[in-house]
């Protein structure tokens, strides 16, 4: 719940009276839960899942790090397609590799969320997995980067981007991306 507190033309003993107008966003952990459940359940939602909770565009400049403004507008949203692709795969991975998902817990400011929650996996062990969220607009939240077992992954992206693009070009890491996107697709699978 985000508060706003304006003060109005209304005068008490000459005193402007407070007036707190509250704004009710989604829970944090109930748009988690959705989502979850939503890709747990069919697979041609996705990319339209991972695009509504996932601040997609965000992630993929801070993961691509210092070498995002080097880029043309079409080379980032090639990047953040390809991106996207990548970060639905890993993170629906994760998400089956456990039997039973478990919310542990939120905090919300006003400014910040994070909803936990624990994997249980299919062989002994669990997982724990922490979004971490932004508002964004009056009414929504939106995932900025995700912690598995305390790593970000927002932080191994760019820590395997700037690798790769140590000892070689954009251009090829891009292919290699493009390579793996078409791997990985559900036609490459079927054939």
């Amino acid at each position: 719940m985000t508060r706003a507190v304006l003060f109005a033309p209304i005068f008490t003993l000459n005193r402007p009276a407070k007036v707190v107008l509250e704004v009710r966003r989604n829970s944090p952990t109930e748009m988690v839960q959705k989502a979850v459940e939503e890709l747990l359940g069919e697979k041609a939602v996705v990319t339209k899942t991972a695009e509504d909770l996932f601040d997609l565009r965000e992630m993929a400049k801070k993961s691509l790090g210092r070498h995002w403004v080097a880029r043309s507008p079409q080379e980032r949203d090639e990047f953040v397609r390809l991106f996207t692709g990548m970060l639905s795969r890993v993170w629906v991975k994760t998400l089956k590799t456990g039997k039973r998902i478990t919310y542990t817990g939120e905090t919300v400011g006003a400014t910040r969320a994070t909803v936990r929650t624990t994997i249980a996996l299919e062989r002994q062990g669990q997982v724990h997995v922490e979004y971490h969220l932004l508002p964004s607009g009056n009414t929504r939240w939106r995932v900025h980067d995700v912690l598995v077992d305390r790593r970000s992954l927002v932080t191994g992206y760019r820590e395997y981007f700037d690798k790769a693009l140590a000892g070689s070009t954009y251009q090829d890491l891009i292919w290699k991306l493009r390579l793996k996107e078409v791997e990985l697709s559900p036609a490459a699978a079927s054939a």
